[in-house]
């Protein structure tokens, strides 16, 4: 099933997301900081390792989209852009990423993004 994990993002702009990704059918999950030391397969129930790596934290929005198809997430990113409820770090679940922790995916997203905007 669709599902987007959220990082560090407030409240009332959480609650825009969670909206926004009912009404298409997508489950959502604020990650607690506690676990952003874990594999991203295990917070999505695709393996049971559940340990925690230490020292994962980090105060950066992010949103983390599995298994949502690509039109749904084109037009769930545009209904973002529309509702001015911008997060600078997203990522899709592949292959490459879903054996990283969130600290892990972190970083490299953050890296790519200060790159593409330099």
């Amino acid at each position: 099933m669709a599902e987007v994990l959220l990082y560090n993002i407030e409240k009332a702009k959480a609650l825009k997301i969670k909206v926004l990704c009912n009404k298409m059918g997508i489950r959502t999950r604020t990650v607690p900081r506690e676990e952003f030391g874990m594999k991203l397969s295990a917070m999505l129930g695709l393996t049971e390792d559940r340990e925690a790596k230490p020292n994962s934290d980090f105060d950066a929005e992010m949103l983390y989209f599995s298994e949502v198809i690509p039109p749904i997430l084109s037009l769930l990113l545009n209904q973002l852009r529309h509702q001015k409820t911008p997060v600078a770090l997203k990522a899709v679940r592949t292959d490459a990423n879903i054996g990283m922790t969130s600290f892990e995916l972190y970083r490299e997203i953050a890296q790519e993004h200060q790159a593409l905007n330099r």
